[in-house]
């Protein structure tokens, strides 16, 4: 069983170490900051608003990465942003490296790559713009979305190439990422090739923002689900933090994916608000055929029986050891007041369903 060791907790971020029972070489974070809670949990958030919140939580990520004095050693003509074009520039790595650590001669690299689906299996094209330098030595820092993993496994076969053929070694790699347990299957893969060309190879790194969502397949047991592509909070190993948020309001739980296209969200609004909007008026439909706001709710985040405050406690205490009995009482307080016996009542009519997707929709259409 995967839990989350906390390592620091402010005002503007918490860090927290993902553990296991296993041994990896891989390094494993996972971080929580209030702009990224609100990317996952809003999907309004679009545009430059979205990648200056973006950019803001990166700067509070690479400032507070454990160990981060590791790497203020490293001359700062070392470090490389590779990005994967076009949702890794919503990471604004090449910004965040300034702000945190004052960098200003890091270099840049880019490469396209779009995947799409052919007789069940995912495929690249769009690959032909690449633009890469990167220095000998090289700490690499990466940023971008994580279901399949296709666009990463691809892209480092390009870049492994690359580095094999212009005899360049690689010492450390960084991975900021809203994504699934492929980014770990990916990584490990990558850390025994890049340990295999350098001997002397140092970090690989995984930072997971907000939480280890669960990618959709074709048996998740969803309505609405798009396999391959949504990032589910269901049954997924979240922050404490974002746990929490997730009362806030009645639509974050509910809401398809963790992030959606990261790519259109920036660059193509309409496009991107299209999808959103789609996802509520399929909800709509289920809903006018009798499904219910309970229902719907319990399908994408599981907090039965977090009424009884041991349970609760029983229960998320192995997900956070060491979370104190104060964060409980604010998690077990938020989810009965949620659950108080008025709502439960309405939420068991899809009535109460059809309300919120109409309401969604006009919110999304504005």
């Amino acid at each position: 069983m995967q839990y989350l060791e906390r390592i620091c907790h402010f005002p503007e971020i918490a860090y927290y170490e993902l553990k296991d029972l296993g041994r990896t070489e891989v390094e494993r974070y996972v971080l929580s900051t209030p702009q990224t809670r609100k990317i996952c949990n809003d999907p309004e958030v679009v545009g430059v608003q979205y990648t200056t919140l973006m950019q803001e939580a990166m700067v509070s990520g690479l400032k507070y990465l454990p160990r981060s004095e590791y790497f203020l050693k490293i001359p700062q003509q070392q470090f490389c942003v590779f990005t994967f074009l076009r949702g890794g520039l919503n990471f604004c790595l090449r910004e965040a490296l300034y702000h945190a650590y004052g960098f200003n001669h890091h270099t840049s690299s880019f490469m396209t790559s779009q995947r799409y689906m052919e007789d069940g299996q995912w495929h690249i094209k769009e690959n032909q713009y690449r633009k890469i330098k990167i220095p000998d030595n090289a700490t690499l820092l990466i940023g971008d979305v994580v279901a399949t993993g296709v666009t990463i496994e691809e892209g480092f076969n390009v870049l492994l190439d690359y580095l094999r053929v212009n005899r360049i070694r690689l010492e450390n790699l960084i991975f900021f990422t809203i994504g699934c347990e492929n980014a770990e299957r990916i990584f490990k893969n990558i850390d025994e090739r890049l340990r295999k060309m350098n001997p002397s190879y140092g970090r690989t790194i995984i930072v997971y923002i907000e939480g280890k969502f669960n990618v959709a397949e074709e048996g998740t047991n969803l309505k609405i689900k798009i396999p391959g592509t949504d990032l589910l909070r269901t049954d997924a190993l979240v922050t404490p933090e974002f746990a929490l948020s997730q009362y806030e309001e009645l639509s974050y739980p509910l809401e398809r994916c963790a992030i959606y296209d990261a790519g259109s969200r920036s660059f193509d609004i309409t496009e991107y608000f299209h999808d959103v909007i789609d996802y509520w008026a399929q909800m709509k439909k289920i809903a006018e055929r009798g499904f219910t706001l309970y229902e719907a709710m319990k399908e994408r985040w599981h907090d039965d029986g977090w009424e009884d405050f041991d349970a609760l406690t029983e229960q998320k205490s192995r997900e956070w050891p060491g979370v104190d009995k104060l964060f409980m009482l604010q998690l077990h307080k938020a989810c009965t007041e949620r659950w108080n016996a008025k709502f439960l009542e309405a939420a068991k009519s899809n009535k109460a369903l059809i309300e919120l997707c109409i309401k969604r929709i006009s919110e999304l259409n504005r």
